[in-house]
This record gives C-alpha cells, structure tokens and sequence, in this order.
C-alpha cells in the first residue's frame, strides 16, 4: 500500500488526536486515543512509510493508567526510538501530570521518573525534548485545574502551551 509522505507527523495518544495541529501547516496527526507505548510499537511501520522530516511524540500516560510497570515503557521507548532515529528532526514531548489525588499520586512519581528518562535519551540520540511538565504542572504535583478538562485531556489553555513550545523548535 502506497502512503502519502507527510514531512510533519504528530504521534501519540488522545491527547495528539484531540488537538487541531493546523497552526503548523501540512501535517498529519497519527494520534490515537486510547493507545499505548505498546500499540504505537505495533503501528510505528505506517508513520515511517510516510517518510517524516519532523515527527513530535508524546505518549505514554495510557500505559500508566493501564497499570504498566515503567521498566516495560522504557523499553518500549527505547525501541521506539531506536525505529524512529533516522527521521531528521524528532521532537519528544514530555509526560503531562494528571490530576492529583489518593489514587493518582503514584502515577504522578512515576511520570517524573519518566520525563528523566526521556529528557536522558533525547541527549543520547540527538533528539529535541520539550518540557511541558514544568509548566503545566501544579504544585500539588498534578495538572493544573486550568489545563485539563477531566484530570487527564487537555484544555484550549494547555494545548496554547504545547504549540508555544513547539513553535521554538519546529
């Protein structure tokens, strides 16, 4: 099956799917609500085919949710990676906080631990982090109310972030 090449490819969850990315021009959202570090493995060959001169990911928070151990996603990331590296330019976005409260603070530990991961591994290979944590986060150790519609999905408010920090590296 033939693929149109896309030169800008946004990758991840429902959290890339639910977002109009039109602001960067041409591009192609191969966000999937609901997906996983697992499933992006699974799919990864269809967003390659397009031949991507940017890829921007952001995924992982399902696998969490999911109860996923973080060994098992940062292996996934790294064979990710490892898939992705010839694309040119490759921009990893940082894990978002979810809401704070009894259930969620050990997943909330587990995204820093993440992000440290991940900002670790796009020095090893060359790629662009961007921290969106940081400025989403509340000092609760979850999302800011302000950003999130549920306590996981983004606002109008967070999503101005992401594409501020995207417009410095894109």
């Amino acid at each position: 099956m033939m693929y149109q090449n896309s030169k800008l490819i946004f990758l991840g969850d429902s959290l890339t799917q639910f977002h109009d990315w039109s602001n960067f021009g041409a591009h192609h959202n191969a966000g999937i609500a609901g997906d996983t570090t697992d499933g992006l493995l699974y799919r990864l060959h269809y967003t390659l085919e397009k031949a991507p001169q940017t890829l921007v990911l952001q995924i992982g928070i399902n696998d969490l949710l999911q109860g996923q151990y973080l060994k098992t996603i940062q292996n996934n990331y790294l064979q990710i990676v490892t898939k992705i590296q010839n694309t040119p330019k490759i921009v990893l976005i940082s894990l978002l906080p979810v809401e704070m409260h009894d259930g969620s603070y050990e997943i909330n530990e587990k995204i820093i631990l993440l992000n440290h991961f991940l900002k670790h591994t796009c020095k090893q290979y060359g790629f662009i982090y961007v921290d969106l944590y940081t400025q989403i986060v509340g000092s609760d150790g979850g999302i800011k109310n302000a950003f999130t519609s549920d306590g996981v999905h983004l606002t109008d408010k967070a999503y101005d972030i992401w594409e501020e920090s995207l417009k410095t590296v894109i």
